[in-house]
């Protein structure tokens, strides 16, 4: 069985010796991997050359502004075989991933696999971040939504079959995952496939990625779908204008309304302390929350 590995990168200079460290050292070998930039600015480009040049199985191909959905498309599109597997190269593969995301195609009636991820962090924050961002297996395999493309192989008959990933620089894969299992395509979950993703180094990156993940949940009309997002930005707006209306009318009213989030959050801090074991996950905890929870709203209303 032949297998086409794609990714798409941007920018990834400091990371990305080590991403393809763990593609090279796969217990399993694709039979070509190619690589589609989307017009990287940091050198990125040029060591990619340098590993295609070492290895001939190892294709890098440039295209300035695609984005995620059309830089993956235009890898299929190269790829020769049949299978085809998918990853982030921001991460780090385990040395048996290849090998475990492919070997359920030997079976019949398998048309997607989907594997796991796990956080890869070198500090607190990002300690505490894969806590609260990264879901358990046995939820990822639950929700399309948690599905991701950084771990999944797939026929490129069914990638053909609904059109392709779709167009959009982030929730891509969601959308993308959704569509496959309306048109039938019969999923299996790889519980040692398994992917480290690295979490984003402070607060900046971390309000940067989830006002994406709104940006492409709104686009993809994917939010529509996830009932527990809809219903907290819904309620998320009805809170500031009560907290608006509440300043014009009541003070008392006003401040009971701004201890409500503080509570909320705190809550989810001391939650994690108790799942970490560790004092600083009540801070952490309600900072993470608090960022990503605002980041996403702004993305899903306002973003572009």
């Amino acid at each position: 069985m032949k297998v086409s590995l794609i990714t798409t990168v941007l920018n990834e200079k400091d990371t990305i010796d080590e991403f393809m460290k763990s593609v090279i050292g796969q217990t399993k070998k694709p039979d070509e991997f190619i690589i589609v930039d989307g017009g990287s600015t940091d050198g990125t480009y040029e060591i990619l050359k340098k590993y295609s040049k070492k290895y001939k199985w190892i294709k890098v191909f440039q295209e300035k502004g695609a984005s995620i959905g059309r830089g993956r498309n235009i890898a299929i599109e190269k790829s020769k075989n049949e299978i085809v597997a998918c990853t982030d190269a921001g991460c780090i593969l385990d040395r048996n991933w290849l090998k475990e995301i492919t070997r359920p195609f030997t079976k019949k009636d398998v048309d997607v696999v989907v594997g796991i991820y796990r956080p890869y962090y070198t500090n607190d924050f990002e300690y505490f971040q894969g806590l609260i961002i990264v879901p358990p297996p046995e939820k990822i395999f639950k929700s399309p939504s948690r599905m991701s493309s950084r771990s999944i192989a797939f026929k490129k008959v069914c990638w053909k079959k609904i059109g392709g990933y779709p167009n959009l620089r982030t929730g891509e894969d969601t959308l993308f995952n959704i569509i496959l299992i309306k048109n039938g395509c019969k999923f299996y979950f790889a519980k040692y496939a398994i992917v480290y993703w690295r979490m984003r180094r402070n607060l900046k990156e971390l309000f940067k990625q989830f006002y994406r993940y709104g940006v492409g949940d709104r686009k993809s009309k994917s939010i529509f779908k996830m009932k527990k997002n809809l219903l907290f930005i819904v309620g998320f707006w009805f809170y500031v204008f009560l907290l608006l209306f509440s300043f014009f009318v009541s003070l008392h009213l006003f401040l009971l309304l701004l201890v409500i989030p503080f509570l909320y959050f705190f809550t989810e801090g001391f939650k994690l302390a108790i799942k970490s074991r560790k004092i600083s996950g009540i801070l952490y905890g309600f900072i993470i929350s608090l960022t990503k929870r605002i980041a996403y709203v702004l993305g899903v209303s306002f973003g572009k």
